[in-house]
């Protein structure tokens, strides 16, 4: 059991440290900057946000007899306008590294 904790730990730790790099030959940090910003630009045409709620929090103030509720939401299209950005990106002739940070 202490195996198996310890394993997810170190997969948990390591996994967090990940972070991903749009690279491509010959070209500057500010053409990267600009073709994503196109890229997003195309996935929020093609895929506006849809948010819907996912949760809901009430609370009750007795002393002033007044009620407070708030919502959380979530966008449902988001990873697909993520995937949207990738596939853009790669047609655009970029690459995807890992960087440890």
């Amino acid at each position: 059991m202490l195996n198996k904790c310890m394993m997810l730990f170190i997969i948990v730790t390591l996994s967090g440290c990940v972070q991903y790099k749009w690279v491509k030959q010959g070209a500057s940090e500010r053409t990267e900057q600009i073709d994503e910003t196109e890229c997003k630009a195309e996935s929020l045409r093609a895929l506006p946000p849809d948010n819907i709620v996912t949760g809901k929090y009430t609370s009750k103030d007795k002393k002033y007899k007044s009620t407070d509720t708030s919502y959380t939401t979530t966008d449902v299209n988001e990873e697909q306008r993520k995937t949207l950005v990738k596939a853009c990106m790669y047609k655009k002739g970029w690459s995807q590294i890992e960087v440890q940070n």
